[in-house]
């Protein structure tokens, strides 16, 4: 592993000396995967996976997001860019747009058309985000001679990594099976991938039954099976082993991959064949690969982090990485290729489970707070629809109307944000011009700060409690600034 500081030494002190590089770097995120998944399941991994990666690499243990709200694009957005939401712009993976009145996704393209499938899943581009990726980077530096190619089950999690000038990004389309792309990229799909796509690995993969890979005493690390904590897939009475597949994918189409360890061996599929395809890291420009294993993310929000299903999953795919590390050291050497490892987000332990527990958590229910926090500025300003929509924890105001009144912006936010801090769950009510108008080192609102852009942010931020959530009582999710949600994996590999 080569050291950053020798690179620097050698290229200002011998700067007629070519530079040695890598031909191919790969970035892999895994969703949602939290720190502690890597030291849980320990001594359940094999040793060329996971264990590789650490003890032939570098182990960044303290790695921890700057920033609210810790979703998949905000963090696929801020490796690649290596700024925050307030600098790249993806806020969310969804935001109100105060011109169109309407909530928009971070990477929707209604200029753009779906190539690979006859629908509407490749309406997609990076016009969103506001800043040039390593990818980029890579492509203006060299010309356009280095090749960037994105793959992701997430069109979300393939679109931000490739930036704006990849070659391609390919995402899975839930009804078909197929890896699809947006007309961004092109007008079709290169031939690889048409070709990969006619063997329908997804339909493979879907025609046994999910079992544990190792014997149920293996699992001590998690719950019992079937918990009350967890959400069945749909046409399924219990969320417990084995997962009928089979049966599943009958209600549940082809989507159904997402949730389960295969659609990382699916991603990883995909991800070798772009190699070859391509012929990534074959000359002396360097490549760079971007790939995002989604369904732990999946898996997560279903069946909690304590589950069989996230332990089962992360030992699948630690033997799914050993398989890809294998194949790059064949086909292009580990001294050639630079590997990352990084996660999107982590996840917060299953709320309910921790009640159960005497640990205090809990669900944050908005719709009773938001109707009284609009009769609250009707009974102050007179009638009108003063809340304009409440979504991720944040609160848009009408602007409209208090500029028509020639109200104070800046009050009715605060005059808000006072107002909910009487709910239950909520420990600030942060108001978009304090984010605007200070500056802050540290601590939960310097998260909020670099998190907030002024064009699209809200005007109210709330921070719940510890392990309090707006979701269901079964399975997780994420979005908090604290470390349960921003502590994740960082190892450096090979180069």
């Amino acid at each position: 592993m080569k050291r950053l500081f020798i690179l620097l030494m050698l290229s200002s002190t011998f700067v007629f000396a070519q530079v040695q590089q890598p031909k191919l770097v790969v970035g892999i995120v895994v969703d949602q995967m939290r720190f502690d998944y890597l030291t849980r399941y320990w001594n359940d991994y094999g040793d060329d996976g996971f264990k590789r990666l650490i003890s032939e690499g570098y182990n960044c243990t303290n790695t921890h997001f700057n920033y609210i709200p810790t979703y998949t694009g905000p963090g696929h957005a801020s490796i690649y860019t290596g700024a925050t939401p307030s600098t790249h712009g993806i806020i969310s993976n969804y935001w109100y747009d105060r011109e169109l009145e309407e909530y928009g996704y971070c990477v929707s393209d209604p200029d753009m058309n779906t190539v690979g499938a006859d629908n509407e899943s490749g309406k997609m581009s990076p016009a969103k985000m506001l800043t040039t990726t390593l990818g980029d980077e890579l492509r203006l530096f060299s010309m356009n001679r280095s090749k960037v190619i994105s793959i992701g089950l997430k069109d979300r999690s393939a679109v931000l990594p490739g930036g704006h000038m990849a070659n391609f990004a390919f995402w899975l389309d839930s009804e078909t099976g197929d890896f699809v792309s947006s007309s961004y990229y092109g007008p079709r799909l290169p031939k690889w991938a048409q070709k990969f796509n006619k063997k329908d690995l997804c339909e493979a993969y879907l025609s046994e039954k999910w079992e544990l890979l190792l014997p149920s005493k293996s699992y001590d690390e998690s719950l019992n099976d079937n918990s009350a904590y967890e959400e069945p897939f749909a046409g399924q009475k219990y969320p417990k082993f084995p997962h009928d597949l089979p049966e599943l994918l009958k209600e549940n189409g082809k989507g159904l991959i997402k949730a389960t360890p295969y659609g990382n061996s699916l991603t990883k599929d995909m991800a070798i064949a772009a190699i070859e395809g391509e012929g990534l890291g074959e000359d002396i420009h360097t490549d760079l690969l971007a790939v995002s294993f989604s369904s732990p993310d999946y898996v997560g929000h279903q069946f909690g982090t304590d589950s069989k299903e996230i332990q089962d999953t992360y030992l699948r795919l630690d033997r799914d990485l050993a398989s890809f590390l294998s194949y790059l050291d064949d086909q292009i050497g580990k001294e050639n290729v630079l590997v990352f490892l990084t996660a999107d987000h982590g996840a917060v332990r299953t709320p309910s489970y921790l009640k159960d527990r005497k640990i205090p958590a809990g669900y944050f229910e908005a719709e009773e707070p938001i109707r009284a926090l609009k009769q609250f500025l009707q009974n102050i300003y007179g009638f009108g629809d003063w809340v304009k929509t409440y979504g991720d924890a944040q609160i848009f105001l009408n602007r409209e109307l208090i500029f028509e009144k020639y109200l104070s912006l800046e009050e009715v936010q605060q005059q808000a944000a006072d107002f909910m801090l009487r709910f239950d769950g909520v420990q600030k009510a942060v108001t978009g011009r304090t984010l605007e108008n200070n500056e802050f080192d540290n601590g939960v609102l310097a998260c909020l700060q670099k998190g907030f852009n002024q064009k699209r942010s809200a005007d109210v931020f709330l921070v719940l409690d510890p392990a309090w959530i707006e979701y269901s009582h079964t399975g997780t999710t994420h979005g908090s600034g604290y470390t349960y949600d921003r502590h994740v994996p960082l190892i450096w590999y090979g180069w």
